[in-house]
């Protein structure tokens, strides 16, 4: 029988057997030799936000192209779950905050080590409903894995832990469902809204993420009724989706300076900084920012023209 007829964690998928060298546009002896040496193919550093650190591991050009064209061709015929919103095509950190937008009660948790706790083992299972040789895709798990794990810093990982994560998002959704709550998980960050009692909730979901082979970052855990601010992904979910406070103050302060000053664009701060703020604003509210979007094109051409 086919195992994805039964197991929730698999994706269903069909067509021809996956040439992996025509995908890949590398022989197979190649292949063979880059997944053999892959482990030492990746620049590992510290990356330090706030008091927070985190281990990159930067795939080199080399094994980065090859990852990238796996992900085109290859592990896109799996699809996420649709409760996963990172790293989904059509899906943002808006689309996640939305469906939590009014609620009486706002809950937020997170898996600890998202991506290191992923092993290579794991990710061999969701590959084993795609049409490829048993020795192909062992090749295909050595390219994507550092270690025997997802390296944090591989364009495939996100891809590939949303489909590890396919079957605890099946199960929380069905808790959310016969509970009465919404859930959304944004990698490893899971948002659940709703009427009910959070503390049984996160009792439950925390038995649910271990029994999934995941840890929960239970310091990370935050309760939020309608009368605070409740936030999902960075965004404020009380009424609407919206940005925080301080980020429309830091929005401010950029317009301004540009306003205000006839300095260069090359003396300004990064006006990618702007442009992304911005971006995110607009996406946000589309109609109260289109009028500074407007403004801040003007203000721009103005000042290349200056210059």
């Amino acid at each position: 029988m086919n195992r994805s007829a039964f197991d929730p964690g698999v994706n269903e998928t069909s067509g021809d057997l996956i040439d992996l060298v025509e995908s890949l546009n590398v022989p197979l002896q190649r292949l063979s030799e880059i997944a053999a040496t892959a482990n030492e193919r990746y620049d590992v550093y510290p990356l330090v936000i706030g008091k927070k650190k985190r281990w990159i591991e930067a795939p080199r050009d080399k094994l980065k192209q090859l990852q990238r064209r796996l992900l085109d061709s290859v592990f896109y015929r799996l699809v996420p779950h649709e409760s996963a919103h990172g790293f989904v095509r059509g899906r943002s950190i808006v689309s996640n905050a939305r469906r939590h937008c009014g609620r009486r009660w706002v809950v937020t948790m997170d898996i600890r080590d998202f991506f290191p706790s992923i092993g290579a083992e794991r990710v061999n299972r969701q590959l084993l409903s795609l049409p490829m040789t048993d020795a192909e895709r062992e090749i295909v798990v050595k390219l994507v894995t550092r270690n025997a794990r997802l390296p944090q810093g591989a364009p495939t990982s996100p891809h590939l832990a949303n489909l590890v994560s396919r079957r605890l998002d099946i199960r929380l959704r069905r808790l959310a469902d016969e509970a009465g709550w919404t859930y959304t998980r944004y990698a490893d960050d899971l948002a659940f809204s709703g009427e009910g009692r959070p503390k049984q909730l996160i009792r439950i979901v925390e038995q649910i993420i271990q029994d999934e082979g995941f840890q929960p970052a239970r310091q990370k855990t935050r309760v939020m009724s309608r009368h605070q601010r409740q936030i999902v992904t960075g965004l404020i979910v009380n009424e609407k989706v919206a940005l925080p406070r301080p980020k429309r103050r830091l929005l401010r302060a950029m317009l301004h300076r540009l306003r205000s000053t006839n300095e260069p664009l090359s003396s300004l701060p990064d006006i990618r900084v702007i442009h992304g703020h911005l971006a995110l604003a607009t996406f946000i509210d589309p109609d109260g920012y289109r009028e500074t979007c407007n403004q801040v094109a003007q203000l721009i051409e103005g000042r290349c023209s200056f210059v």
